[in-house]
């Protein structure tokens, strides 16, 4: 009764980092990716009968046939939130976006439960937890709910929350499958190959879960191999059944060859500018720095270590399946983190397991307070004490969600304060300014300056022309600077106007900035994090930085 007091409690404050103001960005519609799914969604038609649906070439579901032809992700999620929008009445620009975000926190607070479990079997099946399983489950439970980037990503209509609660799921199935001695655990290798097509249906990258899945088969079979053929064989044909059901469109040469598309992006010799902030990062340093002082905060990291620490130390009386999980995790997260990408987003599918490897860290700390004091009143406080420490960098993150987007409050500044019918400059690739808020009649021009172009004659010439007759020069986040000026050798012209441009040193003053930087207040003093040096997905899409500079007056 306790343990469900507790996790309830976990839930909740999940429930309020995930669903509170999930309109935070006031209908703009701020993420790339969030807003093509929209309008995709839009796009889209409930199907008039099944044999229409699962017809990829006439199929109303299939993005490639509503107008959108390049479209890589799974659409099962979007079938998911197009049905309930038609059903709920909200199959518009705005509530469609809200709904799929409801959808989103939903998905990424149930895999909160599914970490809860997963914790559990893999805990409780051993030996050497078993005196502090029921610890280790809420904790793990906890460290998921207080996980900064899936609060990030619950806030986004995005198909990634989908994949990972499927992908979990999909792992809580086949570790039952593997503990259960009776009948039922085929029920449970059956659900476990539901979820995994369902998770390939939200996102084609789950097909990575497949190694872990198929190796935990193979070490539970391996004295029977043709049992371990059978069951195989059936775990990968329902999969594929599912996902047939679930995303007719998967096997169709057109994906096939979008996929292949966006492999190609992946190339640095290609020009593709948002591919522009991946070129000068180290491989593997990068991520690891990115996911430990953004992704889950620096207190948090130290206790996966510890965590990790503990089961190598104890490697040979663990459960072979957190082993073999520990070892899929290192493998995946170093194959990730030397790609060109190196973007956070690709590690979301490891936040459940660094958080089961934190709650075994935490408990490691817990048992070192019992062996070098015997008083329990310090232990208790010490435990709170981590606790807070912990949650500072979540309730940080989480404070931009209660306050104004900086690129809406920019937008109000500019209609109250820029004259009528002035001139700004924005950038390509980027969303300009001003929003469509309230304009109090005015009207502006908007030029878009083609800083990511390769730095040629035929390029700065334009750039001249447009920075020499505009009013105001808007960067409405980094998208520009905080990539061209990392790769000097490809843009040597760009980054010297950037930095020239910050130093007062071009015909452009900066006369107002809006930032919206994750903070705390304690002990009455507000304490602020500059994260503007993240990758784009942490600041772009969220909380980005605004600057507005006018044209110096002769």
């Amino acid at each position: 009764m306790i343990m469900k007091r507790v996790l309830l409690l976990i839930l909740l404050l999940g429930c309020l980092f995930r669903f509170y103001n999930l309109n935070w960005d006031a209908n703009f519609h701020l993420h790339p990716d969030e807003r093509f799914l929209t309008m995709v969604g839009n796009s889209l038609k409930v199907p008039a009968n099944i044999l229409n649906y699962l017809d990829p070439a006439k199929s109303t579901f299939n993005p490639a046939n509503t107008g959108y032809k390049f479209f890589v992700y799974g659409t099962f999620p979007l079938t998911l939130n197009k049905i309930l929008a038609v059903f709920f009445h909200n199959d518009d620009y705005n509530n469609f976006t809200l709904q799929g975000r409801l959808l989103s926190a939903f998905f990424d607070l149930m895999t909160v439960i599914m970490v809860y479990k997963i914790a559990g079997l893999l805990i409780q099946k051993n030996s050497k937890f078993k005196f502090q399983a029921s610890s280790i489950q809420l904790l793990s439970a906890f460290f998921y709910a207080v996980a900064v980037y899936p609060i990030q990503s619950s806030h986004f209509f995005t198909v990634d929350s989908f994949q990972v609660f499927f992908s979990l799921a999909s792992v809580n199935f086949f570790l039952k499958y593997l503990y259960q001695s009776n009948k039922r655990n085929i029920i449970s290798l059956i659900l476990s190959s539901i979820f995994f097509g369902l998770s390939i249906a939200s996102k084609i990258s789950a097909v990575f879960l497949l190694p872990l899945i198929l190796f935990l088969l193979l070490i539970h079979l391996r004295k029977n191999i043709k049992r371990l053929i059978f069951l195989s064989s059936g775990y990968l044909l329902f999969a594929a059944v599912v996902l047939r059901l679930a995303d007719p469109k998967f096997f169709t040469a057109e994906f096939i060859n979008n996929i292949k598309q966006l492999s190609s992006y992946s190339n640095p010799d290609v020009w593709y500018p948002p591919m522009v902030q991946w070129l000068n990062k180290v491989p593997v340093a990068f991520s690891l720095t990115n996911l430990a002082v953004f992704g889950v905060g620096l207190p948090y990291f130290i206790l996966i270590v510890i965590g990790v620490i503990y089961i190598i130390k104890n490697w040979r009386i663990t459960n072979y399946a957190l082993r073999i999980i520990l070892i899929w995790v290192i493998l995946f997260f170093l194959y990730q983190s030397s790609q060109l990408v190196q973007s956070i987003r690709y590690l979301y599918i490891l936040f459940p397991f660094l958080a089961i490897f934190a709650g075994i860290g935490m408990c490691q700390l817990i048992n070192y307070g019992l062996h070098i004091t015997d008083s329990k009143l310090i232990r208790n406080a010490s435990f709170v004490i981590v606790l807070i420490v912990l949650l500072i960098w979540p309730v940080m993150f989480f404070s931009i969600y209660l306050q104004p987007q900086s690129r809406v409050s920019a937008s109000k500044w500019i209609y109250e304060n820029l004259p009528n019918q002035s001139i700004i400059l924005s950038e390509s690739w980027d969303d300009p300014l001003p929003l469509g808020v309230n304009n109090n009649g005015k009207t502006f021009y908007i030029e878009q300056l083609p800083v990511f172009d390769p730095d040629t004659t035929e390029k700065w010439q334009k750039m001249n022309k447009l920075l020499s007759k505009a009013d105001y020069y808007i960067l409405s986040s980094n998208r520009g600077w905080g990539s061209i000026t990392t790769v000097p050798s490809k843009y040597p012209r760009m980054s010297r106007f950037y930095q020239n441009l910050f130093a007062g040193k071009t015909n452009y003053k900066r006369i107002k900035e809006f930032t919206v930087y994750p903070g705390i207040t304690i002990l009455g003093k507000h304490l602020t994090l500059n994260d503007s040096w993240s990758e784009e997905m942490f600041t772009v899409y969220d909380h980005p930085q605004v600057m507005i500079f006018a044209r110096k007056k002769k």
